[in-house]
């Protein structure tokens, strides 16, 4: 083979062999910018978890704070609520106490009412009697006391 057709398939090879190593010089470039672009992104990850580190842990800590607090709230509830059954029950026992003592205190007014309504009875009739006694005494005296 000679002439044309051997020129125009070295042109042809020539121009493929181009082409590929066209794309292989692409192709190596779009890899040197992707490992630039890794570089890069190893870097700023690096700096976002050292910078991170602190604030994730004072959250942490926080968070365990913020539990402890909880608990203690919590207990603290616990503790007011069963405080305040054990007041509510005295007040109910101190107040039935109260109204039996006030029912025997009622009790022993009516019955003092009645014993001094009965003795200042008494004492009435006893004054009517003496006075009724003096009179009678006048009205003796008087007849013996003519005489003499």
């Amino acid at each position: 083979m000679s002439g044309w057709p051997i020129v125009v398939i070295a042109l042809s090879t020539a121009v493929m062999a181009l082409a590929v190593l066209g794309v292989l010089l692409g192709t190596l470039g779009a890899f040197r910018q992707m490992a630039a672009l890794a570089a890069r992104l190893t870097h700023v990850l690096e700096t976002f978890e050292r910078d991170a580190n602190p604030a994730i842990e004072s959250v942490r800590r926080t968070a365990d704070e913020a539990s402890r607090v909880m608990q203690t709230v919590g207990d603290e509830v616990r503790g007011l609520s069963a405080t305040s059954h054990q007041v509510r029950k005295r007040v109910e026992r101190t107040t039935a106490s109260l109204e039996d003592r006030f029912v025997e205190f009622d009790t022993l007014l009516d019955v003092l009412h009645d014993e001094l309504e009965d003795t200042v009875l008494d004492v009435a009739a006893l004054l009517r009697t003496t006075r009724r006694g003096t009179g009678l005494l006048r009205g003796v005296r008087r007849v013996f006391g003519r005489r003499r």
